[in-house]
């Protein structure tokens, strides 16, 4: 999403991406029903016809749930990995001619006004040394007023007593592999940059959102609907 953060290896190796769309299952508490709260809560303000920006849509999850369920929105997705995007294409299949998909950061996407937009499992990839808040205020300057917009991130506060365990939890819910589990949370905590729950909410409301409702919440991972 912030041109100066490198793309992570997983999104590049073409036998990662070729088999993304099982780890958020594993790793995600809910996730089978994550993405039918965002329409539900994204169509509550857009209706049946919308044109939706989705940040981090490689892989084309999100974009063929929300597709699915609502025919009448329109998408552009964006995501710096081509082969993520290759993936998103196959994917959606006949699916993808209502979708355009772009290889790029947020700089990239096109100014808008979008009638919504979503940021699913990938905020907590920039470091918060003021890339999280650029990319959230660019989100809002590209949404209409009052535009809906959908987070879900890895939420830590890495300076609280209990952040280990949390991150333990987070692993051994993911199913790591124990005799692997020191060298794996060592790689994702060098690649993985969240916050707590309160600064997350903090940089929402900095970045000129109103109404941050906390609607998903399961170990680690929170999600929030907030307005533009």
């Amino acid at each position: 999403m912030s041109k100066s953060s490198p793309v992570h290896p997983v999104f590049t190796d073409p036998e990662r991406v070729s088999r993304y769309a099982e780890g958020p299952g594993r790793a995600i508490p809910g996730f089978a029903t994550l993405h039918r709260m965002v329409v539900q809560l994204l169509a509550e303000r857009v209706g049946s016809r919308a044109r939706l920006l989705v940040l981090g849509a490689g892989g084309g999850m999100e974009l063929l749930a929300f597709s699915q369920a609502q025919p009448g929105w329109m998408f552009v997705g964006v995501d710096p990995s081509r082969p993520m995007l290759d993936q998103a294409r196959r994917t959606l299949g006949e699916l993808a001619e209502r979708v355009e998909l772009m290889e790029g950061f947020l700089p990239d996407a096109p100014p808008g006004p979008f009638d919504a937009a979503t940021c699913l499992l990938t905020l907590h990839f920039l470091p918060d040394d003021g890339h999280k808040l650029e990319a959230l205020r660019s989100i809002r300057q590209r949404l209409v007023p009052g535009g809906p917009f959908a987070i879900v991130d890895h939420c830590i506060d890495l300076t609280a007593p209990d952040a280990d365990q949390k991150w333990e939890r987070f692993m051994r819910f993911a199913g790591s592999d124990p005799e692997r589990g020191e060298e794996m949370k060592a790689a994702i905590r060098s690649s993985f940059h969240p916050v707590s729950p309160a600064r997350e909410e903090a940089l929402l409301t900095e970045a000129g959102f109103t109404v941050a409702e906390l609607f998903f919440a399961g170990l680690s991972w929170r999600g929030w609907i907030a307005y533009a």
